[in-house]
């Protein structure tokens, strides 16, 4: 099932790197179940795990793109301000596999917002981007959208029943840790003081927004790391670790880490959505490995 195209090498800051040769799903085809388009998407979930999803071509699609630059500037207003007015937002005795609110590290600072809470009203924003409440709603809704159609195109793919479907375990009924996370990690002066952080995702999708070179895929196939490319109108989605398991490993969940093509020093935003799956379906799952 896997799927094998050319590797592209490019010039970046007069540095060669190697580009990952990703499919580009159309979001609009499979919204409308085109069979090709599923298929497309079956083997690029499969191998590598990552895939380009277009979001250029449908009504709906097309206006979350209007809402990309909005999201960028409230991105850069909030991570602007002082870090003692960002730490009142920090969330203190969360449980480890929820990251909501904020936080810091030597190399990045985010916020995350449940979706949860976003869509019941209940999620308190911050003074500077309250304002934005609606465009923060209306980004995050076609997000999550945009997964529970892949879902279902992958459902139908896999041939599952109505008992095994992947977005059983994903209704908006039920509670989960998905969310928006808005991520600022700026790129450093030397590339070579950027720390190894490999990892795969703990959910079932993650959905990327990205204006500049920084995520280095791994290539299972070729054995080999490449960069994902910027992509104008998609959002780089990569299978998590849950769908993984859902998927009873038929879909692959790749590793991944940040990095930067060359030497600079620079701003570097990142607009990420995790669709995780419903706490019912981890507990169940914790009282199983205990076992």
């Amino acid at each position: 099932m896997s799927q094998t195209t050319t590797m592209q090498t490019i010039t970046v800051q007069d540095r060669k790197i190697d580009v990952a040769p990703l499919e580009t799903i159309d979001l609009a085809r499979l919204v409308v179940k085109d069979s090709t388009e599923c298929q497309k998407l079956l083997r690029a979930a499969h191998s590598p795990g990552f895939f380009f999803l277009d979001f250029r071509n449908g009504r709906s699609s097309k206006e979350m793109l209007e809402d990309v630059p909005e999201m960028y500037a409230l991105s850069d207003r909030y991570f602007s301000q002082p870090e003692e007015q960002k730490m009142k937002d920090y969330r203190e005795g969360q449980p480890a596999s929820q990251d909501r609110g904020y936080k810091a590290s030597d190399c990045d600072e985010t916020f995350e917002m449940a979706y949860d809470e976003l869509v019941k009203g209940s999620l308190q924003l911050p003074p500077t981007i309250n304002s934005d409440t609606e465009l923060i709603k209306h980004f995050s809704e076609n997000c999550h959208t945009a997964c529970d159609t892949m879902l279902s195109c992958l459902s139908d793919s896999l041939n599952l029943d109505t008992s095994t479907r992947l977005e059983r375990h994903h209704r908006r009924t039920e509670t989960s840790d998905s969310g928006l996370k808005l991520i600022f990690e700026p790129s450093l002066a030397k590339l070579s003081d950027v720390g190894e952080n490999k990892h795969t995702d703990s959910g079932t999708f993650t959905l990327l927004f990205y204006e500049q070179w920084g995520l280095h895929v791994y290539l299972p196939d070729e054995k080999r790391w490449a960069f994902a490319a910027v992509k104008p109108g998609c959002a780089l989605v990569n299978v998590a670790n849950s769908l993984q398991r859902l998927s009873g490993n038929q879909l692959h969940s790749p590793l991944h880490r940040v990095t930067q093509p060359a030497d600079g020093a620079q701003k570097r935003c990142y607009l990420s959505y995790f669709m995780r799956p419903e706490h019912a379906l981890k507990e169940a799952w914790a009282r199983e490995d205990e076992k």
